[in-house]
């Protein structure tokens, strides 16, 4: 009986955690500079014609450029791309969404090629002196509050 509970709370738990996983995207971006690519471009790398969408977007850090070229056979308007490129813009995991996007318009045979060239840009060193002004603006900052707090306070209490 006693391990019967143990098993039924086991999947239990399992069937709560997989919606969280899926809405929070849990997947694992590389921790370098990397480049993605679907379509023709895929083996060789090589890109004919101009592109059609041409974005950029932020991610875990990462700095992204999307560049494609959609297959003059689909029927894809101006503005729909345009949307398209909007949509993908605004999304805050925007290389997930970049990916899942390419991924089913290589899967529907939309795509000549794509290429996502993501960098996680150096992060500059920060002197001794600058990094004593921050602190010490900070401080600052919180004893300020910390004193207008107080006579929020005093103000309640009579």
């Amino acid at each position: 009986m006693r391990r019967r509970l143990s098993v039924i709370a086991g999947v239990v738990a399992v069937l709560a955690i997989a919606p969280v996983a899926a809405q929070f995207g849990l997947y694992q971006l590389p921790k370098n500079d990397f480049i993605w690519r679907w379509g023709a471009s895929r083996e060789d790398g090589k890109q004919t014609g101009f592109a059609d969408l041409d974005l950029q977007g932020t991610e875990s850090g990462f700095h992204c450029h999307l560049t494609a070229r959609l297959r003059a056979a689909i029927n894809m308007g101006p503005g729909e791309t345009r949307q398209l490129e909007n949509d993908l813009r605004t999304r805050l995991d925007f290389i997930y969404a970049a990916s899942q996007e390419m991924n089913y318009l290589d899967q529907m045979l939309s795509l000549d090629w794509a290429t996502l060239d993501c960098k996680r840009p150096e992060a500059t060193p920060v002197s001794e002196e600058k990094k004593a002004e921050r602190e010490s603006a900070a401080r600052e900052k919180m004893l300020r509050e910390l004193e207008r707090r107080r006579a929020k306070q005093n103000d309640a209490d009579k």
